[in-house]
Order: structure tokens, then C-alpha cells, then sequence
């Protein structure tokens, strides 16, 4: 008698979506591309899931696609479909997707905490609520509310994903690679384009036939300082160029102090990148990045001081003038707090505010006319290059920004969310003083220090890549936070040794 063999869950539901999908496309009902698109979407995702070796790898996939693609327009799914849509908008739908059904399915998927729920949950609250205290506003740009909506809770459950499915120190490891590995990609790029003005990340249409090429955002984006071209390789623009790069440099390091010293030319190619952007908020974020390793690791930081010079001469040959333009852009004439408070006047004589101090007074006071505690509304602030729809001005300060849309709360539930992780991953840094992986939450906290300061230079929270890392990067402080400590064992006491 022969056995009847069990039908894994996987193949069973995939069944079940492809019978949908078929009946649905033969009845041919108005809404049947719709429905027969997100049917096929989570077909695929099942699938993925089941090909995929592991998690870690599919996490990874994401960070290489979120690095390497542009998420600033330049790329869409084509126009004659109802909507628009980056490679990243897909690939993190579909493993969200896929996430959520193996949660269901797959007993070895199990949802995790992160660990600082505290801080998101008065994050959530202030971002929810600020609709909640402002409908009219929130109705007449609910497009746009929609969408920052959507990406900002996409956000919260890809890091979820991340450290429900990222277990070990070996996983976590994996996925630094990764992006530092993207990261000294997108540097050689940027180092390319300052010097040629050639940006070969807007030219991955040939490899990517499915999407739709704009080269409008490009142009909107092209920029000099002091002679020369801002290179913004895949990022959203130079300053978010500068502050990602910034953000790896950390873990570069570490794969350079625990690994081969092969990868200190991934630091230095990093830093190159950070100065090919030709941005004061990359630079700041590197300068914070060295005074949380001077605060974690002092001594060891300091031994490589010696390196500074052959750096600079290494820069000096392959980003020309970078070191200049940076040097006036912190000492312009008459001083930085005076350029930064200069005011312009327009066209019909109305005064622009085009320098970021002069922007906090006039956005201050139109502030005080809504809701101190919950703010304007979040996603109502809407500024873009390309967008008609502009109702505001350009920041330059995420922080100001967060506190005109979400209040007083929303900005107090970022800054005890940052407060919370850096002050947690400090703690285990100096309990793991002696061991070579004690030098990972070191990375961990130069890092999210770093991208909680730059947030006050740039509007952090308009740009995809950077923002994207910066949950990835919590996610994986999480996973390290919860691994067991590496403190090397106390040696035995010399009795112990005799006997």
C-alpha cells in the first residue's frame, strides 16, 4: 500500500493563489490587475522564501539593492502601470510579504522584539496622533500622507523582519559585509563621477530592463562647490551621500580590526567617497564617528592618528580639491553662522530662506500656530525636486522638521530611542573591553551617533537609502544586544592551576 505523501504548506497556499489568480483573470472584473497583481506578488514571495538558503542572504539581497539602485525616482516600474514604484518599493513588499506568511506557515520563524519598544512606540503615537490632531490638513494632502505613512511602517516591520530572522554574530557579520561591500562600491562610484562627471549608477537601466529610466532627477540634483562636481552616486543627493558613507566607515573598521587589515582600504575608500560628496554633514559625521571610538577606545583610536597623513595625500590625488572646498565650507568669509543666516530676496521682492539658521525662526513661528504636542501632521511637510505639490521649504534639519509635523513627542521618541541604543550598546562595549568582539556595538554606536547627529544637517527622513540603513543598523544593534557576552573567561586562580 502506498503512503500518501504530505503536501508542504508552502505549496499548498501557492496552489490556492494561483487557483485565485486564475479564476480572477478569467472573470476578467475591473479590479482583476489589481488583485491578480498581489496575488502573484506573494506566489513569488512564497517561493522565494522556500529557494533561499537563508534569511540572512535575502536580507542581504535587500541591502544590495537598497545601496547600489538609486531610490530617488530615478527608477520606476514603467508608466502605462496604475502606479509608480522603485526596485526597492518591490523587493521589500515581497519579503515582508514572504515574512508574514512564513510567520504563519514556517514554525522556525518566529517574531522577535527588538528591544526599544518603549521609544517606538511613543514614535508611532506622535506619528499617528499629529493626523489624528490636524484632519483637515492631513485630508487635503492625504496622497502624500499615505505614501510617507506607508515607507515609514514598511520601515518599522523590515526591522522586525531583520532581527526576527538574524540570530547569530555570524549573520549579523554577514550583513556588514554586505554593506560595506555596497558601501566601497557606491565610493568608487562617487570618486568616478567627481573626477569625470560620468555616474555609472544612472545607467543601470541596461541591466534593469523592467524599469522605467527618468533622467530629469539626475539633472535636478547635479551641483558644484568650489569649482567641482558634488558627486552623489546612488544616493538622493551629496549630503545623504556623505552621511552614508559615514555610516559605514564603523563598520569597516571593525572587519579591519577583527578580520584581514585588507579591509582598512575599504575605510579609506569609504572616506574618499565621504569627501568626493563635497558635504559638511558627511565630515561632521565622520568627526562624531571618532569621538565615540575616542570615548569607547581611546588608546586603540589614537594609534592611528599616523594614518591621517597618507590619507590626506591619498585624497589630495584622487578627489582634487576636496580638501579645500571642505576646509571653506566650514570657514567661509565672515564666518559659518553668518552664511547660514543670510537671507535672499526673490523674485516680486519676497524674502527667501535659503540658509538653514535663518529658517528656524519664521518656521518656529508658524509652528506655535498648531499643535505644540503633536505637531502639523506627519507627511504634510511636502518638499521634493520634482514635485508640484510643494508646500514647504527645504529644512536641512530632520530634527526641526520632526518637530514641526509630530511635535514635541515625536522628537522626544526619537531622541530616547537614540539616547537608548547608543547608551545600551556603550554599556556592552566596555563590558567586552578585552574581546575582539566587543568592538561591534563599538561600530554599532559610532554609527547611529553618527546618523542621529547628521540629522540635523539634512532632511534625513526624505531620503531612502540613508533612513533604510539607519533601520537596518538598529535592527542589527538589537540582534548583537541580545547575543550572549563574548567577556573572555577570568583566568583561574594560581591554586586552581596547581592542583
Amino acid at each position: 500500500m502506498v503512503r500518501a505523501q504530505r503536501v508542504p504548506p508552502a505549496v499548498a497556499v501557492t496552489g490556492a493563489f494561483l487557483a485565485l489568480l486564475t479564476a480572477d483573470v478569467c472573470a476578467g472584473a475591473g479590479q482583476a490587475k489589481m488583485v491578480a497583481a498581489a496575488l502573484l506578488a506573494a506566489v513569488f514571495a512564497i517561493w522565494v522564501m522556500r529557494l533561499a538558503k537563508s534569511w540572512t542572504r535575502l536580507v542581504g539581497a535587500m541591502v544590495l539593492i537598497a545601496v547600489l539602485i538609486p531610490s530617488n525616482g530615478s527608477y520606476t516600474l514603467p508608466e502605462a502601470l496604475p502606479f509608480k514604484l522603485e526596485p526597492y518599493r518591490v523587493v521589500v513588499g515581497l519579503l515582508l510579504i514572504g515574512w508574514i506568511i512564513s510567520l504563519l506557515i514556517d514554525p522556525k520563524v518566529r517574531a522577535r522584539a527588538l528591544g526599544f519598544e518603549g521609544p517606538l512606540i511613543l514614535i508611532v503615537v506622535a506619528t499617528l496622533g499629529s493626523e489624528l490632531a490636524n484632519p483637515g490638513r492631513v485630508s487635503s494632502l492625504s496622497s502624500y500622507v499615505v505614501k510617507a505613512l506607508w515607507l515609514f511602517f514598511c520601515f518599522v516591520l523590515f526591522a522586525y523582519l531583520v532581527v526576527s530572522v538574524t540570530k547569530t554574530r555570524a549573520a549579523v557579520e554577514r550583513i556588514v559585509t554586505v554593506l560595506v561591500s555596497c558601501g566601497c562600491v557606491v565610493a568608487l562610484g562617487a570618486v568616478v563621477q567627481r573626477r569625470s562627471g560620468f555616474n555609472v549608477f544612472e545607467h543601470l537601466h541596461v541591466i534593469l530592463p523592467i524599469f522605467h529610466y527618468n533622467p530629469l532627477v539626475a539633472q535636478a540634483i547635479t551641483e558644484e562647490r568650489g569649482g567641482n562636481l558634488r558627486a552623489f552616486a546612488s544616493s538622493g543627493h551629496p549630503i545623504e551621500l556623505g552621511a552614508v558613507m559615514a555610516l559605514l566607515v564603523p563598520f569597516a573598521a571593525y572587519l579591519a580590526i577583527t578580520r584581514r587589515r585588507a579591509w582598512w582600504y575599504a575605510v579609506a575608500l569609504l572616506l574618499l567617497g565621504d569627501f568626493s560628496a563635497s558635504s559638511r554633514t558627511g565630515v561632521v559625521g565622520i568627526v562624531v564617528i571618532v569621538i565615540v571610538f575616542l570615548w569607547l577606545r581611546p588608546r586603540q583610536t589614537l594609534r592611528c592618528w599616523p594614518a591621517v597623513l597618507p590619507f590626506l595625500v591619498v585624497l589630495h590625488f584622487a578627489a582634487p580639491g576636496a580638501i579645500g572646498t571642505v576646509i571653506q565650507g566650514f570657514f567661509p568669509k565672515g564666518g559659518i553662522v553668518k552664511q547660514q543666516e543670510e537671507t535672499f530676496i526673490g523674485p516680486g521682492g519676497k524674502v527667501e530662506y535659503a540658509s538653514r539658521l535663518s529658517r528656524i525662526g519664521p518656521e518656529l513661528n508658524e509652528f506655535s500656530k498648531h499643535n505644540p504636542i503633536l505637531g502639523i501632521g506627519y507627511g504634510t511637510r511636502v518638499v521634493g525636486y520634482l514635485t508640484k505639490g510643494d508646500n514647504s521649504i527645504i529644512l536641512d534639519d530632520q530634527w526641526l522638521d520632526t518637530l514641526l509635523e509630530t511635535g514635541v513627542l515625536g522628537v522626544l521618541g526619537w531622541l530616547c530611542l537614540f539616547v537608548l541604543v547608543v547608551r545600551r550598546l556603550s554599556k556592552r562595549a566596555k563590558l567586552e573591553r578585552d574581546a575582539r568582539e566587543g568592538w561591534l556595538p563599538v561600530a554599532f554606536a559610532a554609527s547611529i551617533t553618527s546618523f542621529g547627529v547628521a540629522m540635523f544637517f539634512y532632511d534625513a527622513f526624505s531620503f531612502v537609502q540613508g533612513v533604510f540603513l539607519a533601520f537596518v543598523i538598529l535592527a542589527l544593534a538589537a540582534v548583537v544586544l541580545r547575543l550572549p557576552s563574548s567577556r573572555p573567561s577570568p583566568s583561574p586562580p594560581p591554586q586552581a592551576q596547581l592542583a
